[in-house]
């Protein structure tokens, strides 16, 4: 470090000298180390402190190292067809990487519920190596619940962007705002709509949230939105965003989804790829080693008792499949190798409490 660098640290007030360490004064922007200098000892609050030093300063800005051929992997074993949706996902990613800080519009994921839009984003954010944090804005009506509230104010707190910031380690996150169809508006504290505008127009790496009274370089972070009514948002936030319309699944879609991704996964989940692990070896030995299959005209059944458009009521009902086979080997030493469309019912019903 520096002689300057130290000399400045130097200068803080004594409080201030004895919680930032040099290295982390360094790693500060000068506006920040500016804003710090010219504290005076009564303005020094302990909340306000703690939240400065939660910043991620030390940590290194996210390269972009996105691996397309490893996204494009990500997005197939994630997410059924939806080609075209895939295709502007992976646009956007190939772009990101060559020009690097925040490329373009922001995306936002808009689509009946259960089609994959909050795992879309958190596969772009495994397929460009960032932490994401979600921000549920679903009956959110303040703009405070964003911005932060200013010290003077006894519920002095910080927004939830800079939260996101916080919980996720890092100036470079992907940052969802989840729902933003859902928003509300306060007529006291302001809409939280003209906060993401402000947000998504202005500079952001001049993003200045209340609480802590200091701009904050958001220029490296990006987010990415979801919604599931299109017809609700205002003409102006439209206009600031990156439409990706998904579209709801037909039955072909369903089964598919369900026989070569939901099923899978919850057989890994719940340890079911082996049939042995549930049986004592003594009661089950070499011809329980298959896993648990579920046939096609079961699949079928459970889709047509799922009429949404996506897969997230199909998934709740496989996943209690999984269970009562499960609870019927330890209820009654049954074992389950296989459900069809004949003991599916069955197995929908209570096992322990008929």
């Amino acid at each position: 470090m520096s002689e300057e660098m130290t000399s400045k640290h130097g200068l803080l007030k004594y409080r201030l000298k004895s919680r930032i360490t040099e290295e982390i004064f360094s790693a500060m922007p000068t506006e920040v180390q500016n804003y710090l200098l010219n504290m005076e000892q009564e303005d020094i609050k302990e909340n306000h402190l703690s939240a400065m030093l939660s910043l991620p300063w030390l940590a290194e800005k996210a390269p972009n190292i996105v691996d397309l051929r490893v996204a494009k992997g990500t997005l197939d074993r994630s997410h059924y067809a939806m080609e075209g949706v895939k295709e502007k996902i992976m646009r956007y990613m190939a772009c990101q990487k060559h020009l690097g800080r925040s490329y373009g519009a922001v995306l936002l994921l808009a689509g009946p519920p259960g089609v994959g839009k909050t795992s879309i984003a958190l596969s772009i954010a495994r397929a460009m190596g960032r932490p994401c944090v979600k921000i549920s804005l679903a009956g959110v009506a303040d703009a405070y619940f964003l911005r932060g509230v200013q010290q003077v104010f006894r519920n002095a707190h910080h927004g939830r962007i800079i939260e996101a910031v916080i919980r996720s380690g890092s100036f470079s996150p992907v940052i969802l705002l989840d729902e933003i169809d859902k928003m509300g508006s306060s007529q006291e504290h302001g809409r939280p709509e003209n906060v993401l505008l402000d947000l998504l127009d202005s500079d952001r790496s001049r993003f200045v949230d209340n609480f802590l009274g200091f701009p904050v370089d958001l220029s490296d972070a990006i987010f990415i939105a979801t919604a599931n009514d299109l017809d609700v948002l205002s003409p102006v936030l439209k206009d600031r965003l990156d439409i990706v319309e998904l579209p709801p699944y037909d039955e072909k879609d369903k089964l598919r989804i369900v026989m070569d991704y939901i099923w899978p996964k919850l057989l890994k989940e719940y340890n079911l790829e082996s049939l042995d692990e549930l049986c004592d070896d003594l009661d089950m030995m070499a011809h329980a080693l298959q896993p648990l299959e579920l046939k096609e005209d079961a699949a079928l059944a459970l889709i047509r008792m799922c009429p949404e458009e996506g897969v997230r009521d199909l998934e709740r009902i496989c996943r209690n499949l999984c269970e009562s086979v499960i609870s019927i080997w330890y209820a009654n030493r049954a074992l389950v190798r296989a459900i069809d469309e004949n003991n599916l019912d069955a197995l929908l019903q209570p096992v322990f409490y008929k």
